[in-house]
């Protein structure tokens, strides 16, 4: 690996930079590529008096952290051992980098190492992808690219703007566009049946590679038209939900899907010429969709080629749901009042009551003796007896409820909308044409119906009102009427083979 230095060359062993320095050297190896909008990395060497050195962390052995140097770069800027090389718009040649360095308390030791940036000196274009050398194939590709360092780079993913930015994609009969070449699909357009596929550097506008292309028209073609497809039914609304014990309203129908519209008639006319270019016999072929009046050229070779022509009726439209019926409304609850009136009803009542009771008392007789003697004595007491009493009462009397509403019925389903018939497709031949008809598949097909709608839902019935009697739930309603599965496919058109007698002698460089 070759180093690229600021200084000379001297043998290596470690010291520490706390040392006096002596002198320093910037170290860059050569095998790396100095390119705008890239980075590479760079080392310092310190050397001492006593012929000890030091190396930056990065290098192999090294041990110093940058930030005991000052790094100062013109066209670009530095960040721990890697310089990032500033974008540049114009050519690179003669272009260059600057870089310093010095130990931050020496600054009288600084080094300049000014590196020219690198560019190309070869590029090649290859395809990665088998492709078919016809009208319409598309082709990608990587570029292979010599440096003048000797270094060679391959750009494989041209998809990335990373890549593809750096060249300019042109050509002759081609087209670029998100990473691949596309070959122009007009034979009209094409030149000697010749395209070519032009890359040039932005680096080095002096580099381009030029990739040719010989069409040999070994390609499966297909021409596909058909007729435009039915719109959908609109599904209906749903109805709106009842108000207190009212019906549902109902949902509205589903719409019908639309049919598809028919496909073209198509013409197809054929004529087999040798081609001096080539030297091989060629099938020219023309197409034209009578409905627009477009064009279609072919050239088709016998030894591997085909064209398949076809023309398919549009899908018929999906038919729309039907809407869904309102629910009813709840029926109100029955209205409460109060009705008064007197009952008789017995009551417990405390009255007072004298009653004579039997007492002991001690008295002194005639005698002189205590004798004790029983008086009647009377006695006030509480009794509870029942008492029959009118009273007034108040009793709440609910009404009857109110009978809930009955749901509303469902949309119908809308009916999907028939396919579209295939084209009539004729196909023209001249005598020379006819052995190769196998090469010509004309295909006419029906399109699909289109699927029917589901069917609204019925409504669900109100709850009848809390009341005496109750009132009675409204009725669910009903499901809108339904069709299952798909409309009827389109028929397939008619295929034709006529017979035609030679109609014009066709030149590859036509324009």
């Amino acid at each position: 690996m070759a180093f690229l230095f600021s200084g000379i060359n001297l043998p290596v062993s470690a010291f520490n930079l706390s040392h006096k320095i002596d002198s320093i050297q910037i170290v860059f190896d050569k095998q790396q590529l100095v390119l705008p909008g890239e980075s590479f990395t760079i080392g310092v060497i310190a050397y001492n008096k006593n012929g000890k050195i030091s190396k930056t962390k990065g290098m192999k052995d090294g041990s110093v952290f940058w930030w005991n140097y000052k790094i100062e770069v013109t066209g670009g800027t530095f960040l721990s051992g890697r310089v990032s090389v500033n974008k540049l718009t114009q050519p690179i040649i003669g272009q260059s980098i600057s870089i310093k360095a010095y130990p931050r308390k020496q600054p009288e030791l600084i080094k300049e190492l000014i590196l020219p940036l690198n560019y190309e000196t070869h590029i090649a274009f290859r395809p990665t992808n088998q492709f078919d050398k016809s009208p319409g194939s598309q082709v990608k590709g990587e570029l292979i690219a010599d440096f003048d360092n000797g270094v060679q780079r391959v750009y494989n993913d041209l998809r990335s703007n990373k890549e593809s930015d750096l060249y300019h994609f042109s050509g002759n009969g081609v087209s670029w566009g998100k990473g691949k070449f596309t070959i122009e699909p007009d034979i009209t357009k094409i030149d000697q049946h010749s395209v070519s596929f032009i890359i040039c550097s932005y680096r080095n506008p002096a580099v381009t590679d030029t990739f040719p292309v010989l069409l040999d028209y070994k390609h499966k073609y297909e021409l596909y038209l058909r007729g435009w497809s039915g719109r959908s039914g609109f599904s209906g609304s749903n109805g709106s939900g009842g108000g207190s014990g009212w019906n549902g309203s109902d949902g509205q129908n589903g719409q019908h899907g639309e049919f598809g519209s028919d496909g073209p008639d198509i013409g197809v006319w054929a004529d087999l010429y040798y081609d001096s270019i080539l030297n091989c016999n060629l099938l020219y072929i023309f197409a034209e969709d009578f409905s627009t009046n477009k064009e279609y050229r072919y050239l088709v070779n016998p030894e591997g080629g085909s064209l398949e022509v076809t023309s398919a009726g549009g899908s018929g439209g999906t038919g729309g749901d039907g809407g869904n019926g309102g629910n009813g409304g709840d029926g109100r609850q029955g209205e409460i009042h109060v009705e008064k009136h007197m009952e008789k009803q017995i009551v417990t009542k405390t009255e007072k009551r004298t009653v004579i009771k039997k007492e002991k008392q001690t008295i002194t007789n005639s005698e002189g003796k205590e004798v004790e003697i029983e008086v009647d004595v009377p006695v006030t007491e509480d009794v509870i007896v029942n008492v029959e009493v009118e009273v007034e009462v108040c009793v709440n009397v609910q009404e009857e409820g109110e009978d809930g509403g009955d749901g509303g019925w469902g949309g119908a389903a809308g009916l999907g909308g028939i396919g579209g018939y295939g084209g009539n497709i004729t196909v023209y031949l001249t005598d020379d044409a006819r052995p190769y008809l196998y090469m010509i598949v004309p295909l006419s097909d029906g399109g699909s119906g289109g699927k029917h709608g589901s069917e609204g839902r019925g409504g669900r019935g109100g709850s009848g009102g809390y009341g005496n009697p109750s009132g009675h739930n409204g009725a669910d309603g009903y499901d809108g009427p339904s069709a299952i599965g798909w409309a009827e496919n389109g028929r397939n058109g008619n295929i034709t083979i006529e017979s035609t007698e030679e109609f014009m002698v066709y030149s590859s460089n036509e324009k």
